[in-house]
């Protein structure tokens, strides 16, 4: 047995290096720039230590904890995403393409200090309105896990904001760090509190482990590398980077906040249904085939944000934007045409008997994560080119498209609203697709 077992690791190990070294070598060969591909390579490599631990985690935790505890996870989680997105006003996407170092940093402070302050109000409105917000969702089970919002929003929009710093500063190598540690305690925590009771607290405290610990180890570094010019910040410049940077709060807050409320009102709109206890299957179907997109997809992505204005200024950015295009269908897109075939005959055997609808979700949502592994990525080029408000505008038509859907599905054939919310994101990323091409055509 031991033979056997040693072998079948040696082959899996083997196998998986030779998928890194394709997708290596088709990033090369499409793109061409040995710096790009060099620094997506750096975090695919730390993005891909990262989802092996969370891959390695998933059988046991959903043994562990079950459906219905994976949906309070599902409701945190919707209610945190659509908070993160005004955790800085998106005043920090302005970091990376600040035309000096020194601006950025202001930038990147009053950024935190913006986040400061709404960590405070939020903190302030589940303090005294925690009954209301309760009644409001129809979600009287959430109520003893509403606080835990406030360090989840702290600690996520830190995260948020120091990437940002840091792909300034292409120190991909930290980044790809971050996010094994992240990982590591992340799933860590959930297996510990797991094995000591099945109670959903311990896929919360998990989940704001997970926004923790890649923060506090930025946080370090741009302190140690930056204290000298910190401490000589003025208030003139720190309001002078805020006040250039305001579209970002005006055009890119809206947008963003219509993106992820697409997505998660639709799960908090199901939860507050009789059919509550499947969110937890739709969320972790979602999670898993969210892993090839977050392997690749957002390695890519944070890697082209950092390269698309030189590109853009060259006039070489509708040629640059196919070049990822390409590269992301070669090496994605067949790992998620796999896993949707895969997915139903072996959800029950690897998560557990509870969860063989999971591996019917995953069927049915694989259009949609093919569309968003495709586009997301390239998302950012709204704001290389100054399009924030044609970004602001396509999301809010997917705001509408979405959660119309779902909620004139629970109203007419509620057993259909997980199916309907695949097939409205799929839709929805086809048109974002479109947009993202059309505006790096006409930018030749």
């Amino acid at each position: 047995m031991r033979i056997h077992g040693s072998f079948c690791a040696r082959a899996s190990c083997y196998g998986a290096k030779l998928h890194r070294m394709s997708i290596f070598k088709n990033l090369s060969a499409l793109l061409g720039g040995r710096g790009f591909v060099r620094n997506v390579s750096i975090l695919l490599a730390g993005t891909l230590g990262a989802h092996l631990i969370t891959v390695a985690g998933i059988p046991i935790t959903a043994r562990l904890f079950g459906p219905e505890a994976f949906s309070v996870l599902a409701v945190y989680s919707a209610i945190l995403s659509i908070l993160l997105t005004l955790a800085t006003l998106n005043l920090h996407l302005g970091i990376p393409i600040a035309d000096t170092h020194r601006h950025a940093l202001a930038l990147a402070v009053g950024s935190g200090l913006v986040l400061m302050t709404l960590t405070l109000n939020l903190w302030l409105v589940l303090l005294f309105a925690d009954n209301w917000i309760v009644s409001a969702l129809n979600l009287p089970d959430f109520s003893p896990y509403l606080m835990l919002l406030v360090p989840g929003f702290l600690l996520g929009g830190t995260y948020a904001l120091l990437q940002m710093w840091f792909s300034r500063q292409k120190q991909f190598g930290l980044i790809a760090k971050t996010r094994i540690t992240r990982s590591a305690g992340g799933t860590g925590t959930q297996l510990v509190f797991g094995t000591a009771s099945n109670g959903p607290i311990g896929l919360v405290l998990g989940h704001i482990v997970y926004n923790g610990m890649g923060a506090f180890g930025m946080l370090r570094r741009l302190l140690r590398d930056e204290g000298v010019n910190l401490k000589t910040l003025t208030r003139t410049e720190l309001r002078d980077s805020l006040y250039n940077n305001k579209k970002y709060a005006f055009y890119t807050t809206p947008e963003n906040l219509a993106n992820v409320a697409a997505i998660q009102i639709p799960i908090l709109a199901i939860a507050a249904t009789p059919a509550a206890g499947q969110v937890g299957q739709l969320y972790l179907a979602q999670n898993i085939m969210m892993l090839p997109m977050m392997l690749i997809g957002s390695s890519v992505g944070q890697v082209f944000v950092a390269e698309a204005p030189r590109y853009s200024q060259e006039k070489r950015l509708w040629q640059f934007t196919l070049s990822v295009l390409r590269g992301l269908a070669i090496t994605g897109v067949p790992l998620l045409l796999l896993l949707a075939l895969l997915a139903p005959f072996l959800a029950g055997p690897i998560l557990g008997r509870e969860w063989i609808y999971t591996g019917e979700l995953i069927v049915w949502m694989t259009p949609w994560i093919v569309l968003q592994f495709l586009s997301s990525p390239l998302s950012t080029i709204f704001y290389v080119t100054g399009n924030q408000l044609y970004a602001m505008l396509i999301q809010f038509f997917g705001l509408g498209l979405r959660v119309g859907a779902v909620l004139l599905s629970i109203s007419l054939a509620p057993t259909w609203a997980m199916q309907v919310y695949a097939l409205s994101g799929a839709a929805f990323y086809l048109i974002m697709l479109l947009a993202i091409l059309i505006i790096a055509r006409k930018l030749q």
